[in-house]
């Protein structure tokens, strides 16, 4: 009951799919091992299958996720769960994402899954404004950024129950 209610909070709040609609909904990856690369554990896989549950009516058009294990594979778990094949960006390289938004998913409702210390640039730079930070144990938020209007988008946050 309350991924339905989420995704009814996400689909209200962000407005329904249209055309030429681009909304950007970016996660942190979920829980990881310990290690220089590490994947997910397992409360961290579970995580994200809820993330792909709660996003699955949302209508996301593609899946970006950095090249390190963990958000690959929580990208990965989303993407398949969607039908979506993800897309891969450098770790650290917010403007050549910023850029692959802009030109290759301008019309498009994507989902990034990125790095608390990239997060905040991340949405920054999509026109969301200063703020956007995320404490090492969060791995429930969700910022969603509206369609741009002119070089601003209003952004909300949301916490997966």
């Amino acid at each position: 009951m309350r991924h339905f209610l989420i995704c009814a909070l996400l689909i209200v709040v962000t407005g329904l799919p249209v055309e030429a609609q681009e909304r950007v909904f970016v996660i942190r990856h979920a829980e990881k091992e310990a290690g220089d690369d590490p994947g997910l554990t397992p409360a961290g896989v579970h995580r994200a299958h809820r993330w792909a549950e709660m996003l699955r009516d949302v209508g996301l058009d593609a899946v970006i996720h950095t090249d390190a294990a963990r958000t690959r594979l929580t990208g990965t778990i989303i993407a398949e769960a969607l039908a979506l094949e993800p897309v891969e960006v450098g770790r650290t390289d917010v403007v050549g994402l910023v850029d692959l938004l802009a030109f290759d998913f301008e019309d498009a409702d994507v989902l990034v899954v990125a790095h608390s210390e990239t997060i905040p640039a991340i949405v920054e730079r999509l026109g969301g404004g200063p703020g956007a930070k995320v404490a090492p144990d969060d791995f429930a938020s969700l910022f969603v950024l509206g369609p741009a209007s002119g070089d601003a988008r209003d952004v909300m946050r949301l916490h997966m129950p």
